[in-house]
């Protein structure tokens, strides 16, 4: 029987009256400020990502315009036909035209060159010397832009 309130007695041995600090509660309070500062952000993060989906859209879009303006002004000739763009650039016939919810360049009706993602629909239309490029995408964003001829064929 001593020897096991002896065993007991080791245990309580270790534990103190001190109790719990004020200088530890003020470490652990800091402590949980911090952490807490950083929900809000946290969250903020966690809940956007369709607004970073839009914004890497928007992105998507300016080199999409870029690239399809570079390519329509050097190409020789250009015309809208069955709502797609047909470019002529040498021998070769480049065709942008929506596929699912893509936009994609074919070259001489060979290969399958995604251009632009989520795109609902695409306009392309010929107005007053330019090509009038206009494109609703998934996000509810409708953008539009001209893209004007400075040499090559006559409207």
């Amino acid at each position: 029987m001593k020897m096991l309130l002896k065993n007991n007695r080791k245990n309580v041995n270790g534990l103190n009256n001190k109790g719990f600090t004020m200088l530890e509660m003020l470490f652990s309070f800091s402590i949980f400020c911090m952490v807490a500062s950083f929900l809000p952000l946290f969250f903020t993060i966690l809940f956007s990502q369709n607004s970073i989906d839009a914004r890497i859209q928007q992105m998507e879009w300016e080199l999409f315009i870029n690239q399809l303006k570079k390519e329509v002004q050097a190409s020789e000739f250009s015309d809208v036909v069955n709502g797609d763009l047909t470019l002529l650039y040498g021998e070769e016939i480049i065709v942008y035209q929506q596929y699912k919810n893509l936009v994609r360049r074919r070259v001489d009706a060979k290969g399958h060159e995604v251009v632009l993602q989520n795109v609902q629909e695409i306009r392309f239309e010929k107005r007053n010397h330019a090509i009038w490029i206009e494109v609703n995408n998934i996000f509810g964003q409708r953008e539009s832009r001209a893209i004007h001829m400075f040499i090559g064929d006559e409207f």
